[in-house]
């Protein structure tokens, strides 16, 4: 097995520098919950349910603290849930490309500034594709 370690992000289709090894995403599966019923004489069965509520898209990555990033983080903000998120990586193995519309930045980002001042940034999105 190859580790994927490179991917390429792009935000409402530009390319984003960010730190490496800073990029993680879920999918949006939602969580899912298994739990019992009686039916009688000490025998259960299984009752399984997808909560729809927690199915919801999730990039997340820093960029280094500069003048353009902050401006870059600023109009995202703007954007509100209209910006699109994609990621593409390959290896030997494959290639893994996601994509995720009505994309929002969630989190307050905080502008840390120094020699290796960085910006945390999360959206939230649609499922991804």
């Amino acid at each position: 097995m190859i580790q994927l370690t490179d991917a390429a992000v792009l935000v409402n289709d530009e390319v984003v520098a960010i730190n490496p090894n800073s990029l993680s995403f879920k999918e949006g599966f939602g969580s899912r919950t298994m739990r019992s019923a009686s039916i009688g004489q000490g025998k259960v069965e299984q009752v399984y349910a997808n909560d729809a509520e927690s199915a919801i898209g999730m990039v997340k990555f820093e960029l280094p603290t500069t003048p353009a990033n902050i401006g870059l983080v600023r109009s995202w903000l703007q954007l509100e849930n209209a910006n699109v998120v994609g990621i593409a990586g390959s290896t030997s193995e494959g290639d893994v490309t996601k994509t995720f519309t009505q994309a929002a930045v969630t989190n307050d980002p905080e502008n840390n500034i120094g020699a290796d001042g960085n910006i945390e940034v999360e959206f939230h999105s649609n499922k991804a594709v």
